[in-house]
């Protein structure tokens, strides 16, 4: 269908039941947003033949740092995500993304190319490289990508980047048939060989398959994924990220150190990560490991064996409808991080400790209204929230006092996951 026509029914208002099932507040500036990526389309690239697809951000609940051990994660998609307009051409593919232009790829010479890494054009070649890799086909396309994703929140913008690709080149090239447990992988790829960021499978897992989800990551190349049936309106609770807005960095080597250190800890046992290390060997041991090792690798492992087990207490109270028992599994796991895996500061800051003083203040703020947790891989200054929804309001406030305008986003959860819409 040509881009003008797509215009047309968005204004008319045909394709509002398709949004609504998709966003659940919000749908006018939702069409506003689908008219403006449109047209933006058109004005990049023409009138053409389109298609359009959604992929979510993500936000996890439970499982800090297992992924990497091959350990269990509790996550979900989210509402906030990216839309991609894209129209099929001949080798080349061109992305305009939030209106930044990005090098136009020859789908025809994909390789690594060490001063293209941490960019957005080392990621989409890394996912070309991998689909090839896979003897998929690949081609070019022209794509007009906007994200309501903040980036550098732990809210998944470079998987949801990486599968927004791979979707994009499934649809064009593959007939949509390529497994979503492949894209996940491929997405990872990009991300640790061609971005170069340490990084696990969970980001690319949840933005691909959408939903609340519990993964265990025993067996990397194929993941056991079991979505939950939650809706976190039944509870009387609002999910919001906050922004501490601290002074970014890079934290690569704060990154690199937690899975780092985790597996000393597994080689002290002969085995190559946690997940196969016995809990009762690992605490018999202690003393000898922490000697070895040092204390922290040993209170990183001790962190994953314990939230190990509080995955499984989380997904079992929410099946229940044990939202209270949730939540105190929930502000486990945030001490536990805070205290034993320690992703809270990068390394050396001491002035400036932005999510320590998030956390610590709405706890007390909140005052057993809610729960605060380290959000996402930690490091980079974001937290999740669980605040009573009668007190979200003036909690947003508190929090914008505090870190500045617009620092709290409310959070949806989504049953989507990566989808072509038209």
């Amino acid at each position: 269908m040509k881009a003008s026509e797509v215009l047309k029914r968005l204004s008319s208002g045909e394709m509002i039941p398709l949004l609504r099932g998709i966003y659940s507040e919000n749908i006018d500036d939702q069409i506003l947003r689908y008219k403006d990526a449109v047209q933006s389309f058109i004005d990049y690239y023409g009138d053409q033949d389109i298609m359009i697809f959604s992929v979510p951000g993500k936000c996890e609940i439970g499982g800090n740092h297992t992924d990497h051990q091959h350990g269990r994660v509790l996550a979900s998609a989210i509402q906030l995500d990216s839309i991609g307009i894209v129209g099929k051409q001949d080798r080349y593919v061109k992305v305009i993304y939030n209106q930044l232009s990005i090098n136009e790829i020859d789908t025809e010479n994909i390789k690594y190319n060490e001063a293209k890494k941490g960019t957005m054009e080392s990621l989409i070649n890394g996912v070309l490289f991998g689909l090839n890799q896979k003897n998929y086909h690949i081609g070019g396309f022209n794509a007009f990508i906007q994200c309501d994703i903040p980036r550098n929140v732990g809210l998944g913008s470079s998987a949801n980047f990486n599968i927004m690709i791979g979707t994009i080149i499934n649809y064009l090239y593959n007939e949509g048939k390529i497994e979503n447990e492949h894209l996940v992988q491929i997405g990872r790829f990009a991300t640790n060989t061609f971005y170069c960021k340490p990084s696990g499978l969970m980001n690319e897992c949840v933005c691909c398959v959408g939903g609340f989800i519990k993964v265990d990551f025993k067996n990397l190349n194929s993941p056991d994924i079991y979505k939950l049936n939650i809706d976190f309106s039944n509870f009387d609770y609002t999910l919001c990220c906050v922004n501490s807005n601290m002074y970014r960095s890079d934290n690569t080597i704060d990154y690199d150190a937690v899975p780092n250190e985790m597996i000393k800890v597994a080689h002290f046992f002969q085995q190559d990560v946690l997940r196969d290390v016995s809990y009762d060997e690992f605490i018999k041991n202690y003393r000898m490991v922490r000697a070895r090792v040092g204390d922290r690798p040993a209170l990183r492992a001790l962190h994953f064996f314990k939230e190990e087990e509080r995955v499984l207490k989380q997904s079992e109270a929410l099946e229940k409808g044990d939202f209270d028992t949730f939540l105190k599994l929930v502000k486990e796991s945030g001490d536990s991080t805070f205290k034993a895996l320690q992703n809270i500061y990068p390394q050396g800051s001491t002035r400036h400790q932005n999510i320590g003083t998030a956390i610590v203040l709405s706890e007390n703020y909140l005052n057993g209204d809610g729960v605060a947790k380290v959000n996402g891989g930690g490091f980079s200054g974001t937290m999740l929230t669980f605040v009573k929804t009668n007190r979200i309001n003036d909690y947003a406030s508190y929090m914008d006092s505090i870190f500045g305008k617009d620092s709290c986003h409310i959070i949806h959860t989504r049953e989507q996951g990566a989808m072509r819409l038209l």
